[in-house]
C-alpha cells in the first residue's frame, strides 16, 4: 500500500485496522486505574495526535502526498504537537491565561496584573521579517498605524477587564526613578472623572508601598496556615478558620486523584508527627555492641551526627583530605615497621608515585595539599627521632575487646596508629596520629574518648599477643595525639616539631571510660539520636538538615 502511493491517513488506518490484537489491549488498559491506565491514555491520546497530523497534511497539499513523504516530514519535526485529549478545567481553581483567551469567558473575580506602560498598550509593530501577516485577499494590506495598534490594545485591555461579574483588580508598579517603570495610561482611564465631574463607581485606588502581607506562594501560604494553627497564643476563631482552609488545600486532587497541595496535610508535618521508631532495632539487643574510639567521641556528642553518618551512612568525606590522612599514616607506619627508611627524600619519592591519583578540586589546591603533606612529613620524622622513653613494639595494631559497662555488653574493636613501650615501668603508650586541622582543648584532652577506649582496650588485653610484652598483660601507661598538620609553636625547632597532646594514664581511674561507653550503649539501644548542638556543628554535613539549626529547621517542621 506504501509503495502503492498511498496516503498517510489510508495508511495509518490499515495498520490500526491489522492491529487488533495490540488495539484491545491498550483499550482494556486504558479503562484501568492508576499508572497503567494513565500509560494507554498517553498512547491513545498519542495515535488520534497522528492521525490528526495525517490528516491535516494531505489537506494542505494539493493531490496525494503518500505515506513516505509523510514519514520523511515526521522524522525531521523537533517539536512535539498539541494533544488532543480533553483537559478538564476545575471550577473552583485559579485559570491563567491571556486577554486573546479570555474572550467569552467570565469569572466572579478578575486579576489584570503588570497593567505597565509598554506592555499595555504595546504599540510594537506585529508580524515577522517578511511580514507574511500583511497578505490578504486584496493583496499586501498597509501596516496599522500607531493610532490602530492603540485602538487594538485598548479594546483588548477591555475584554480583558470586562470578564469580572463582582470584582475586578488591576495592578500595576511605580518605580521612583522617572526612567523606571511607570503604571500604564489604561489604569487611568479607568478611574477618571466623568465629565460631570463624577468617578466610576466602585473604584477605589490603593497605592502599596511595602511587600504584600500574604504569600504570594503555596508554599508560604500554606506553612503561614500551619503557623496559625498551632499557635495557642491566637484567637481560637482564627486558628480554626485557618484549620479549614488547609482542610479545603489538602483535599484538592488532580484529574488522576493526585493531591495538588499535600504539604496541607498534617501527615506531611514533620514538625508535628511524634518521634519515629523503627519496628527492627538498630542494633540487635541479643549481641554484643560492637563500637570504636572515634564513634564513641560521635554518639556521645551528637547521636543524630552519629546515627546518619555511621548507621545510614549519609556522610561522604571529602576524597582529597581522606587521601591525605591514608597516605601520611601509611607512610607513618612504614618508618615505624622498619620498612622503609627514615629519610625525608624517599618518603617524598613514595608520596609522588600515589599523589597524582587523590582527587583535588584544583590543581592550585594539589599542590598546597602536598605541600602541607611533606611539611606534616618531616614534623613525623622530627618527632620520630625525638628521644621519648619508649620505644614501638608495634604499628597499625588492630584489637578486638569484649566488657561490660553499666547493664551493656560491649565490643570494642579498631586499630591503634602505634604502640610503645615504657622502658622504664614496662607500661603500654598508644599514640595516635592527626592529620586534621581541629585541635583538641586542653580540658577536652583529659577525657578525650577515643584515647581513654585505646587505653582501657590495653588494660582489656588488646596488646596481650605483642611480643615485646612477653606474653603478659601491660598496665596503660598514657596515650597521646600526634598532630602532624599542627607545629609544636614558634620557635627555633618548635616549627618542625608535631603538637603533641598526651593523655595521663588511666590505670587508676578508668571510671570515666566505662561511663562514656554506657551512656553511648544506652543512647544506641534505645535509640536516642537527637541533635546535640556544640562546636562540631562548624564542621557537621548534616547541619542543613538538623533540627538543632535554623537552616535545618525549616526541613522538619
Amino acid at each position: 500500500m506504501i509503495s502503492g502511493g498511498a496516503s498517510a491517513e489510508e495508511a495509518l488506518w490499515a495498520l490500526w485496522d491489522g492491529s487488533e490484537r495490540w488495539r484491545r489491549r491498550l483499550e482494556t488498559a486504558a479503562l484501568r486505574p492508576g499508572t497503567a491506565g494513565r500509560n494507554a491514555d498517553r498512547d491513545l491520546d498519542a495515535v488520534c495526535a497522528l492521525f490528526e497530523t495525517a490528516a491535516r497534511a494531505e489537506e494542505r497539499v494539493k493531490g496525494p502526498r503518500g505515506a513516505l513523504n509523510f514519514l520523511a516530514e515526521l522524522e525531521q519535526q523537533d517539536i512535539a504537537a498539541d494533544t488532543l485529549s480533553g483537559r478538564t478545567v476545575r471550577p473552583d481553581a485559579v485559570r491563567l491565561l491571556t486577554a486573546h483567551r479570555s474572550k467569552g469567558l467570565e469569572w466572579r473575580l478578575v486579576v489584570v496584573a503588570g497593567v505597565q506602560e509598554g506592555l499595555w498598550p504595546d504599540l510594537r509593530r506585529r508580524g515577522s521579517l517578511l511580514e507574511a501577516d500583511r497578505i490578504g485577499r486584496s493583496g499586501i494590506a498597509e501596516p496599522l498605524t500607531p493610532g490602530a495598534l492603540l485602538a487594538e490594545e485598548r479594546r483588548l485591555f477591555y475584554v480583558a477587564a470586562t470578564r469580572a461579574k463582582e470584582r475586578l483588580v488591576v495592578t500595576a508598579v511605580k518605580a521612583p526613578a522617572e526612567d523606571g517603570d511607570e503604571p500604564s495610561r489604561f489604569l487611568r482611564e479607568l478611574y477618571r472623572e466623568r465629565p460631570d465631574g463624577s468617578r466610576v463607581p466602585d473604584v477605589r485606588v490603593e497605592d502599596v508601598t511595602h511587600r504584600p502581607r500574604r504569600p504570594l506562594a503555596v508554599a508560604a501560604l500554606v506553612a503561614e496556615l500551619r503557623a496559625v494553627t498551632v499557635d495557642p497564643a491566637r484567637d481560637p476563631a482564627l486558628r480554626e478558620a485557618a484549620a479549614r482552609r488547609l482542610v479545603r488545600l489538602a483535599a484538592l486532587t488532580d484529574e488522576d486523584g493526585y493531591p495538588l497541595v499535600p504539604s496541607a496535610h498534617p501527615q506531611r508535618w514533620w514538625g508535628m508527627a511524634d518521634p519515629t521508631v523503627n519496628t527492627v532495632p538498630v542494633r540487635d539487643p541479643a549481641q554484643p555492641l560492637r563500637l570504636s574510639g572515634s564513634a564513641l567521641d560521635q554518639v556521645n556528642s551528637c547521636g543524630l551526627q552519629w546515627f546518619l553518618g555511621r548507621e545510614v551512612h549519609a556522610e561522604q568525606a571529602s576524597s582529597g583530605a581522606q587521601g591525605f590522612g591514608n597516605v601520611v599514616h601509611v607512610l607513618a607506619e612504614e618508618v615505624g615497621s622498619g620498612r622503609t627508611p627514615a629519610d625525608l627524600g624517599v618518603l617524598m619519592e613514595r608520596l609522588d608515585t600515589v599523589w597524582d591519583a587523590l582527587a583535588f578540586d584544583a590543581p592550585w589546591k594539589s599542590e598546597q595539599e602536598k605541600g602541607e603533606a611533606r611539611a606534616a612529613l618531616e614534623r613525623f620524622l622530627t618527632w620520630h627521632a625525638a628521644a621519648r622513653g619508649r620505644v614501638p613494639v608495634a604499628t597499625e595494631h588492630p584489637f578486638e575487646v569484649e566488657l561490660k559497662a553499666g547493664d551493656h555488653l560491649i565490643r570494642i574493636r579498631g586499630s591503634m596508629d602505634r604502640v610503645e613501650r615504657d622502658t622504664g615501668t614496662g607500661a603500654a603508650y598508644v599514640v595516635d596520629f592527626k592529620t586534621g586541622k581541629h585541635v583538641v582543648s586542653g580540658p577536652e584532652l583529659l577525657t578525650h574518648p577515643q584515647l581513654g577506649v585505646y587505653q582501657l582496650a590495653v588494660a582489656e588485653g588488646a596488646v596481650d599477643g605483642v611480643e615485646a610484652f612477653e606474653g603478659g598483660r601491660p598496665e596503660p601507661g598514657g596515650a597521646e595525639l600526634v598532630q602532624l598538620r599542627q607545629p609544636a609553636g614558634k620557635g627555633a625547632g618548635k616549627e618542625d616539631s608535631p603538637k603533641v597532646q598526651g593523655q595521663p594514664s588511666i590505670a587508676g581511674d578508668p571510671g570515666w571510660v566505662e561511663d562514656l561507653l554506657a551512656e553511648a550503649a544506652d543512647r544506641i539501644v534505645n535509640e536516642r539520636f537527637t541533635p546535640t548542638v556544640g562546636p562540631g556543628c562548624t564542621h557537621c554535613s548534616f547541619r542543613r538538615s538538623c533540627s538543632g539549626h535554623p537552616e535545618g529547621r525549616q526541613v522538619v517542621e
